[in-house]
């Protein structure tokens, strides 16, 4: 059994709290919060006994194996590093980091305490994802790829009032890319690797927060372009082109549901049965990893979010 402490108590976090439920092998002991009320107040409603409002103290403790973030994007990576320090496993909520120091410096943390951490990102683990990629060898030579998610927040008006929610803030590190485009990113370096080269073209705030972008990730023989934005519903969704075939995805990139294939003009399902619940399949991933000792997987996430970074650090810089 997994024991798991976690960190936040956004609505994020509840559904991080199901799939702990719902996963085999692992339980919530103990949930972290800055505030004692809120915390008091998350822990009874997800059922989870124990509430404490001092991380250090939490990290100390040894009836715990692993722990969960899912903090404002500011905290991931300093969290993330003590967790590691203290001889925990991570799960730590997109983005682990936004620059690749901050990622490596996790690694070689993991590394050293003999412990592993994963970037929670759920599109790479759901079903209809990976029926898809496992499709891409056979398109051929991919001549088009195009991915969006971009949705209207609930905190765009609030922002637009003259408020500072975490999500529109600059100090919390946070925006449109951050947020939402960093599933697409993953996507995209998961199916073709590292980009040569990044440009981010930003809509940018009153306060220099990207409210969406584009971005272009330039490969030698393929060019993907990524939308993303927070203050506009553009049609969630991506399409992959290849000279044999395509595939498409027609929805949430984070949930990647609603998939359709064609190869060499005829039609290939991949519209596979997934859970309510998307995080499910991430989180049985990592039990598995963890409790199997599996190196070689860690080493495969720990590089994939390390590109990632690479690729936000990037954009961020030319926005």
């Amino acid at each position: 059994m997994l024991r798991v402490g976690t960190v936040g108590t956004s609505s994020i976090m509840r559904t991080i709290q199901e799939a702990i439920r719902l996963t085999d092998g692992m339980e919530c002991r103990v949930v972290y919060s800055r505030t004692e009320e809120q915390g008091r107040a998350f822990a009874a409603e997800m059922g989870v006994p124990e509430h404490c409002t001092d991380y250090a103290a939490m990290l100390e403790r040894s009836d715990l194996d692993l722990i969960d973030i899912a903090s404002p994007n500011r905290f991931h990576a300093e969290q993330a590093l003590a967790a590691l320090e203290h001889g925990k496993h991570v799960i730590v909520e997109k983005p682990a980091a936004v620059t690749r120091g901050d990622v490596q410096r996790l690694i070689d943390a993991a590394r050293a305490n003999g412990v592993y951490f994963f970037e929670a990102i759920t599109t790479l683990f759901m079903p209809q994802y990976e029926a898809c990629r496992l499709l891409l060898p056979k398109l051929g030579r991919i001549e088009q790829a195009h991915i969006t998610y971009a949705q209207y927040s609930s905190r765009y008006d609030a922002y637009l009032r003259g408020e500072n929610p975490n999500i529109f803030n600059p100090a919390m590190q946070a925006g449109a890319l951050n947020d939402m485009g960093v599933y697409c990113v993953h996507m995209a370096v998961d199916l073709f690797g590292a980009p040569q080269d990044v440009r981010y073209l930003a809509e940018l705030g009153p306060n220099g927060i990207d409210l969406a972008g584009r971005l272009t990730l330039t490969y030698p023989s393929l060019t993907c372009e990524i939308l993303t934005a927070k203050n506009a519903d553009l049609g969630s969704g991506c399409r992959i082109t290849g000279e044999n075939g395509w595939f498409a995805e027609d929805g949430p990139i984070n949930a990647f549901g609603g998939c359709t294939a064609e190869l060499n003009g005829e039609p290939v399902d991949v519209a596979l049965p997934q859970a309510e619940n998307r995080m499910v399949y991430e989180f049985a991933r990592f039990r598995d990893a963890i409790v199997q000792h599996d190196t070689a997987f860690f080493d495969r996430m720990a590089e994939q979010s390390a590109r990632v970074a690479a690729v936000l650090e990037q954009a961020h810089r030319t926005a």
